[in-house]
């Protein structure tokens, strides 16, 4: 019984705790409002939390490693084409599971071990994005400077992110991804 009781309010703590985050940021959140909002005292998040660190990478450490083990698994078993249609399901599936969790991640994570994670993805897209379009471009126009890659995967990234923000269903979320890509690397004549 004293275990039971004790995950119900671990459970309403991590709630609590994930709309904190998700309303606010990092920097912003309280302990004292997450206490408030779990129903219970301070004291007693601090007795299951020893601090706002801790209880913020309960929250988000899950969505960090599918986000690492999928790029991990892209660059493994997959061609670099395959891997950003793969990744686009994979995504469907974290914004299914914790899409709070993904939006405090990408979102709201500064001043944690966590800040980087979104420059980090653009960063990855954009090497993708230089890969692919190097092996098409003419040698005579193989000088293209580093931060046109970057401005192609920040709109392309950003344009991911705002699919999670605003996840609405799985259905909807992959016909968005495959609308997005379709639009990204084909262009308008592809509709």
């Amino acid at each position: 019984m004293a275990q039971v009781l004790k995950e119900e309010i671990d459970n309403k703590i991590v709630e609590s705790a994930k709309k904190e985050f998700f309303e606010n940021d990092f920097k912003t959140a309280t302990m004292r409002n997450i206490a408030k909002g779990a129903d219970i005292p301070v004291g007693l998040v601090y007795s299951y939390y020893k601090n706002k660190e801790v209880l913020f990478d309960k929250i988000v450490e899950p969505v960090f490693l599918v986000f690492n083990a999928s790029l991990e698994d892209k660059n493994d078993k997959t061609t670099k084409d395959e891997s950003l249609f793969n990744e686009m399901e994979h995504l469907i599936e974290i914004f299914k599971i914790n899409r709070d969790g993904f939006v405090i991640l990408i979102d709201k994570s500064k001043g944690t071990k966590y800040e980087n994670v979104k420059s980090e993805l653009i960063q990855m897209t954009a090497d993708h994005i230089k890969d692919s379009m190097m092996k098409k471009v003419k040698p005579e126009n193989d000088n293209i400077d580093e931060f046109f890659f970057h401005i192609l995967a920040t709109n392309f990234m950003e344009s991911v992110f705002e699919i999670g923000r605003h996840y609405k269903s799985d259905k909807w979320a992959k016909d968005m991804l495959n609308l997005l890509v379709k639009q990204y690397f084909y262009g308008v004549n592809s509709f």
